[in-house]
C-alpha cells in the first residue's frame, strides 16, 4: 500500500469523523430547538369537531390569583379531547351573603341551561361547590360534576358521599411553610402572621396556632386585616421587627369589608415591611416575597380535567372518587436568598429560584454540544485539509484558487449592487446612501441634477445601440471630469446624473457649470454624421439647514425648470420653486378630498403561471378618479406628506371588499397582492385593521398577499419582525418587490420570511439579453434553492417569456399577457398565446 494511498484513507476518516460530529450537532439542536417548541405550547391541539361542552363555575373572578393557572390547566386536559367550556364567576369574594348567592341563583337560571348547553359542570374552590350542593336537584341533576381546589375536607367528603360529585382536595402547605422557615432563618424567632376572617383566613389560623403550640420557643404574633381600620394596616406592618418573619397567609377582606385583589395586598405587604415574607400558597414570581410553598393549581385543574374527559368518554371512574393528594411547588427569590444570607443548599431541591442571575451555562448550555461537535468537527475537518496537502499541493491550489474566484464573485456581486451595471458608476440608491453618510448641515457642497436633453428622440432615430453608446460615451467623459476633481457622480435614473461637487457653492454661469455643458455639447460623430447632444441642469447648494435628500430632490426639480426653459442650460433651485410647491398644494386638496368622498379605485394585473398560463393572482394598483392624477402624480405626494399608512389602509380595504364581491359573484378567488411602503411601518393598528376586514369579509387570509420592498426586510428592526409575523400568522404570504433594484444580495434571502420574491424589470431589461442571461437563471435557481418562488414583473415580449419560462421562473406578470385592468374584466381574464 502505498504512502499516497494510505493518506486518503486517513483524510476519508476524518472527513467521515467530521460529518459523524456535524451530524451529531444537528441532533443536539434539533432536540434543543423541539423544546423550544414545545415549552412554547400550550398542549396538544384538536383539530376535529367539538365533542363536548363544560361549564366552568368559579367561585370568585378573573382577577383572583388561582383563575390563570387553573385555566392553563383546564384548557390542556379539555382541548386534546375535543371539549370546549365556558366560564361562569360568582365573584363570592365581595358577595358571600345568602342574599347574594340567591341573587346569582336567579342570574344562573336566566342564563343557562344545563341540560341543554352542557355535558358537564366543572367546580372551582369552595363556594362554587356549596352552590352546586344547595341546588343539586333544580339545576345539576344527571349531569356529571367534578371539583377541584376545595380546602374544606368536610365539605369535599359531603359533596362525594352525598351529592355524587367527584373532586380534588386542596392541601394547606402552611406548616410546611412554617418548618421551611425556621430552617432557612434559625435564628429569627419571632413570627407574624398577617390574614383576614374569611373562611380559608381562619382555617388558615388554625394550622398557625398549631405551629404555635408545637414551638413554645417562639413568638407567634399575628395581624388581623379584619379588626383594624384599613389605613393603619401600614403602621402595624412598619412596626414589625425586622428580625422576625412574615407569613403571608389569605387575606383579603379588611375591617370594612372591602375585598382587595391579590396584587394589592402584596404590594402593600412588601412595600412597607423590610423582613423576610414566606406564603403558603404560589407567590407567582412576585418580587418582594422570599418563598411560598403552595398547591399547584395547573396540575389539579388539570386532573380536573382528565377526570371530567374520562367520564364524558364513558371511561371506567372510581365511584365517589376524591383525591387527597395535592402535587405542590414551591418558589423562591434569589436576589432575597442573598439579602437575607439563606443557605442555598437548604432550600428544597424541587424549588423553583427566579431573579436569578444568569450565568454562561444557563445561556449557553443548550448548545454547548452542538458548539463542541462542531468544533471537532472543524477539527477533523482541518486535518483533512492538512492530510490533503500532503496528498498534493496541486488539489490545495486548486481549492486556493476556487476560493479566490468566490470571493471575487461576492465582491462582484457587491459591487454590481451598488453599481449601475451598464455605465459602471454609483447607482441611485448608493449614492442617496453615500450623501446621507458623508454630508452633514455644516458641508458646503452643491447637487447636481443631469439629465441629456431629447435623449428619447436618439433612441427612436438612431436605435437602442447606438444611444446605449452614447450614453455610456457621455457617461465616461462626465466620470473622467469627477474623478479629477474628487466629485461624487452617479446614475440618477436613464438618462439623468447625480454629481456632488464638494467645498463649492455654484452658481448658473459658475466655470464647473459651464464645463459640464460643454462636455454634452462635444459633437459625437456617428459615422457620416455627428450627433451633438445637450444637457438640462439643475443645481441646489448647501445653506446649513437642508439634508442631502432635500437638496436632491430641490436639483430635481431646478433640472425639470431647466428644461422647460428651454433646455441646453442650468438652473438654481431658488424661492420661485415654491411656486411648484403650490401646485402641490392643489393637488394634494385633491388627494385629501379623494380619501373623504371614495375617490380612489383599483386596478388588477394579472400573474399567469409561467407553465400553465393560468392566472394565479392579481397585484393590486390604486387609481385616483380625478382626471389627470396618475399615480406618478400623486403617490410621491402622498408619500412626502405623510398619508402613506392612510392610503394603505385604503387600497387595503378596497381590495379585501372586491375579493368579496368576486366572491358573491360567484367566481373562484385566486390571491391579490397589495403593496406595503417602508413608511407604513409606523402604522402599529395596520394589522388589526386588516385582520377586523378579513373577518367582516369572510376573506381567509391566504387571498392576501403583502408586497414589501427589500430595504424594509435588511432594516431587521424588533418592529419589522414583529410585524411579518403577525402577517404569517394571518395567513397572509409576504412578497419581496423589486428585487434588483437596490441591494440585490442572495445571501439575506435564506433568513426574511418571505414566499415569493419578484424579479424588477430593470433587472430583466438589463440582464435578460444574450451573453447575460445565464445570470437570471442562476438567481431563479438560487431563489428556489432555499425555497421560495419567483414572480417576473415587466415582462413584454413573447420571446423574454419563452427564456424566463425556460429558466423555471414560476409566474409571470407584464404587458406581454395584460395591463392593469378593472376587476370585472381581471377576474375573467385568461392568457392567451399572442
Amino acid at each position: 500500500m502505498t504512502k499516497q494511498s494510505t493518506l486518503s484513507k486517513i483524510r476519508t476518516v476524518f472527513i467521515l469523523l467530521s460529518i459523524i460530529c456535524l451530524f451529531v450537532a444537528v441532533v443536539f439542536m434539533r432536540q434543543f430547538v423541539s423544546t423550544d417548541e414545545d415549552s412554547s405550547m400550550s398542549g396538544p391541539v384538536y383539530k376535529g369537531e367539538v365533542q363536548h361542552r363544560v361549564l366552568l363555575l368559579c367561585s370568585y373572578t378573573s382577577q383572583y390569583y388561582t383563575f390563570e393557572p387553573s385555566i392553563e390547566g383546564l384548557k390542556n386536559s379539555l382541548d386534546p379531547n375535543g371539549i370546549e367550556f365556558d366560564v361562569m364567576f360568582m365573584d363570592a369574594k365581595k358577595h358571600a351573603s345568602n342574599q347574594d348567592v340567591e341573587t346569582f341563583h336567579d342570574y344562573f337560571i336566566q342564563r343557562v341551561n344545563i341540560k341543554t348547553d352542557y355535558d358537564g359542570v366543572i367546580l372551582a374552590d369552595d363556594e362554587a361547590v356549596k352552590f352546586a350542593m344547595k341546588y343539586k336537584e333544580e339545576l345539576f341533576t344527571d349531569i356529571p360534576i367534578v371539583f377541584f381546589a376545595v380546602n374544606n375536607m368536610t365539605l369535599s367528603q359531603m359533596a362525594v358521599e352525598r351529592y355524587d360529585m367527584y373532586g380534588f382536595y386542596e392541601n394547606d402547605y402552611l406548616m410546611d411553610t412554617i418548618e421551611l422557615s425556621m430552617r432557612l432563618l434559625p435564628d429569627r424567632k419571632k413570627y407574624y402572621a398577617i390574614h383576614d376572617n374569611s373562611p380559608a383566613g381562619l382555617a388558615d389560623m388554625v394550622l398557625y396556632n398549631r405551629a404555635k403550640n408545637k414551638h413554645s420557643d417562639y413568638q407567634f404574633n399575628e395581624i388581623n386585616v379584619a379588626k383594624i381600620p384599613f389605613e393603619k394596616l401600614y403602621e402595624e406592618l412598619k412596626s414589625i421587627p425586622n428580625d422576625a418573619v412574615l407569613i403571608y397567609m389569605t387575606c383579603f377582606k379588611d375591617s370594612s369589608g372591602v375585598v382587595h385583589s391579590t396584587n394589592e395586598m402584596t404590594n402593600i405587604i412588601t412595600n412597607n415591611v423590610k423582613l423576610p415574607i414566606m406564603r403558603n400558597f404560589a407567590s407567582g414570581y412576585v418580587d418582594g416575597v422570599l418563598g411560598s410553598i403552595g398547591m399547584d393549581f395547573t396540575a389539579q385543574s388539570y386532573a380536573a380535567g382528565a377526570l371530567m374527559a374520562n367520564i364524558l368518554a364513558r371511561n371506567p371512574v372510581e365511584d365517589n372518587y376524591l383525591s387527597i393528594d395535592t402535587t405542590y411547588s414551591s418558589e423562591f427569590d434569589y436576589s432575597l436568598i442573598k439579602k437575607f444570607d439563606i443557605d442555598e443548599k437548604a432550600i428544597p431541591d424541587d424549588a423553583v429560584i427566579f431573579n436569578r442571575p444568569r450565568t454562561f451555562i444557563d445561556m449557553y448550555g443548550n448548545i454547548l454540544p452542538s458548539v463542541g461537535m462542531i468544533f471537532l468537527s472543524m477539527i477533523f475537518l482541518l486535518l483533512s485539509a492538512y492530510v490533503t496537502v500532503l496528498v498534493g499541493r496541486a488539489t490545495n491550489l486548486e481549492l486556493l484558487k476556487s476560493k479566490e474566484e468566490l470571493e471575487k464573485s461576492q465582491e462582484k456581486i457587491k459591487y454590481q449592487a451598488e453599481h449601475d451595471d451598464f455605465l459602471d458608476i454609483l447607482n441611485r440608491r448608493s449614492a442617496v446612501d453615500f450623501l446621507r453618510e458623508n454630508l452633514t448641515l455644516k458641508n458646503v457642497y452643491s447637487i447636481l441634477m443631469i439629465d441629456i436633453d431629447n435623449f428619447k428622440d436618439v433612441n427612436e432615430t438612431y436605435g437602442h445601440q447606438l444611444a446605449d453608446e452614447i450614453l455610456k460615451y457621455l457617461s465616461l467623459s462626465l466620470e473622467e471630469m469627477s474623478n479629477e476633481r474628487n466629485w461624487m457622480i452617479a446614475r440618477y435614473g436613464g438618462d439623468e446624473f447625480l454629481v456632488m461637487v464638494p467645498k463649492e457653492q455654484l452658481e448658473e454661469n459658475s466655470e464647473t457649470v459651464v464645463e459640464i455643458l460643454d462636455l454634452f455639447r462635444t459633437p459625437i460623430p456617428v459615422g457620416d454624421e455627428t450627433i451633438i447632444m445637450s444637457c438640462s441642469i439643475g443645481i441646489s447648494v448647501s445653506d446649513g439647514t437642508t439634508l442631502p435628500d432635500q437638496h436632491i430632490i430641490n436639483a430635481e426639480i431646478a433640472m425639470y425648470e431647466a428644461k422647460q426653459r428651454g433646455r441646453d442650460k442650468a438652473f438654481r433651485y431658488s424661492e420661485e420653486m415654491k411656486k411648484r410647491i403650490r401646485e402641490e398644494n392643489k393637488v394634494k386638496a385633491k388627494i385629501l378630498e379623494a380619501f373623504d368622498n371614495d375617490g380612489f379605485y383599483m386596478v388588477y394585473q394579472p400573474q399567469v403561471d409561467a407553465v400553465t398560463k393560468e392566472v394565479t393572482g392579481f397585484e393590486a394598483l390604486v387609481r385616483m378618479k380625478e382626471a389627470g392624477l396618475y399615480p406618478n402624480v400623486f403617490i410621491p405626494i402622498v408619500e412626502s406628506s405623510g398619508w402613506v399608512g392612510r392610503l394603505g389602509r385604503k387600497t387595503t380595504e378596497l381590495v379585501i371588499k372586491q375579493l368579496a364581491n368576486w366572491r358573491e359573484d360567484g367566481y373562484k378567488l385566486h390571491p391579490v397582492s397589495i403593496n406595503f411602503s417602508s413608511n407604513q411601518i409606523g402604522d402599529t393598528g395596520y394589522v388589526d385593521f386588516i385582520k377586523d376586514l378579513l373577518s367582516r369579509y369572510n376573506i381567509p387570509g391566504r387571498y392576501v398577499e403583502i408586497e414589501i420592498t427589500e430595504g424594509l426586510f435588511l432594516e431587521r428592526t424588533e418592529q419589522a419582525e414583529k410585524l411579518f409575523d403577525q402577517f404569517k400568522e394571518l395567513g397572509i404570504k409576504l412578497l419581496m418587490d423589486d428585487f434588483g433594484t437596490g441591494y440585490s444580495s442572495l445571501g439575506y434571502l435564506t433568513y426574511i420570511p418571505v414566499d415569493y420574491v419578484k424579479l424588477d424589470k430593470s433587472l430583466v431589461d438589463s440582464y435578460l439579453v444574450e451573453g447575460k442571461d445565464a445570470f437570471i437563471k442562476d438567481v431563479i435557481q438560487l431563489v428556489h434553492d432555499i425555497d421560495k418562488q419567483v414572480i417576473v414583473e415587466g415582462v413584454e415580449e413573447k420571446w423574454q417569456y419563452e427564456r424566463l419560462r425556460h429558466f423555471g421562473a414560476d409566474k409571470i406578470q407584464g404587458y406581454y399577457f395584460s395591463r392593469p385592468v378593472m376587476p370585472d374584466e381581471a377576474i375573467v381574464f385568461e392568457a392567451k398565446d399572442k
